[in-house]
């Protein structure tokens, strides 16, 4: 279940029989406080449904006020305010919790006498880098039974083109365009969500895309190390292929070219082949270049190393068309 906390500020006292009035016909299954300050009355309660039809009845009853979001510059008298608060930690019936939980603030204003300012229905939104178009559309509607007329938000948001099929919400009529567009911007939020959502699952498929062959050409190559496989080792090597070798980050060793490399792991002095090397989890991508952490227990002939504690490297591969372009190796 979703709880709504509303709470309600009476600037003027005078109003308080009138709101309570209001709230009375709600006929709310929930307990209403009502606390008495020097300069206004509030009420407050918690309810599972957002009671939207206090507002309208509100305006009902004061029709030469209107409520706004935002509050115009200059000093206009706050007649009364209504905010309405649901929990971060609020769920849904299938106990899953609920995006965008509703946290507002309306001020109730007397209408003013110039008109309204004018706003683009086109919506850009930003994911990351990319510019994304929506639209909130409003149209004129009027209420059947007492025939009142004001606004109503269509329900779509990804074009302005309206086709006579498309439906709109019937939630509530909007009494203007800025409250139809304000409440357009909360539901247009769900729609953004779920894009964004799907935005960041087509960017990690891209990323597990362009590092399909990278890591392959990883795996295989320790794979080969481990099996002292030359061939295999050299066979997605270029033939300018450089590899060099660090110790506390002072440069050791440096090869150049596919055939001194060759004669390198043939030789006693490499010390990485047949030592079943295992990459950890993490792999680190930046463009071109592939870092990785490998750990291995040492042989017991190892004469460097008279202990069985697990031992780390760290390569760095350089990728270029599909074949290693260079071998950095970090003890």
């Amino acid at each position: 279940m979703i709880e709504t906390e509303i709470t309600i500020l009476v600037n003027r006292k005078s109003d308080i029989d009138l709101i309570k009035g209001k709230i009375i016909d709600r006929k709310i299954l929930f307990p209403i406080y009502l606390f008495e300050y020097e300069s206004c009355f509030k009420l407050t309660f918690s309810s599972d449904y957002e009671e939207w039809e206090i507002d309208t009845t509100i305006l009902d009853s004061l029709p030469d006020y209107e409520f706004t979001s935002e509050l115009e510059k200059g000093r206009k008298e706050i007649r009364l305010q209504i905010s309405r608060h649901q929990s971060e930690l609020s769920t849904d019936d299938w106990g899953r919790p609920i995006e965008n939980p509703l946290n507002e603030t309306k001020y109730l204003i007397r209408k003013s006498k110039y008109q309204n300012e004018k706003f683009n229905p086109h919506v850009k939104v930003l994911f990351e880098n990319e510019e994304k178009d929506y639209f909130i559309n409003i149209i004129d509607g009027i209420e059947k039974k007492s025939g009142k007329k004001g606004f109503l938000l269509l329900n779509e948001f990804k074009t302005n083109e309206r086709g006579s099929e498309t439906e709109y919400f019937k939630d509530r009529l909007y009494s203007t365009p800025s409250e139809a567009f304000q409440y357009g911007f909360y539901k247009m939020q769900d729609i953004v969500n779920q894009d964004f959502k799907q935005f960041k699952e087509n960017q990690k498929k891209e990323i597990r895309r362009q590092q399909k062959i990278p890591r392959k050409l990883i795996r295989d190559f320790i794979k080969a190390c481990n099996n002292n496989d030359i061939s295999e080792i050299l066979k997605d090597l270029c033939d300018s292929i450089t590899f060099e070798k660090r110790i506390n980050w002072k440069t050791e060793l440096t090869i150049k070219g596919k055939e001194e490399f060759k004669e390198y792991i043939e030789s006693s002095r490499q010390d990485f082949c047949d030592r079943d090397l295992k990459i950890k989890s993490s792999w680190d991508f930046n463009d071109s270049y592939v870092k990785i952490n490998v750990h291995f227990f040492p042989k017991q002939n190892d004469e460097q190393i008279k202990t069985n504690t697990l031992q780390s490297r760290r390569f760095q591969f350089e990728i270029e068309e599909n074949n290693i372009r260079s071998i950095i190796e970090e003890n």
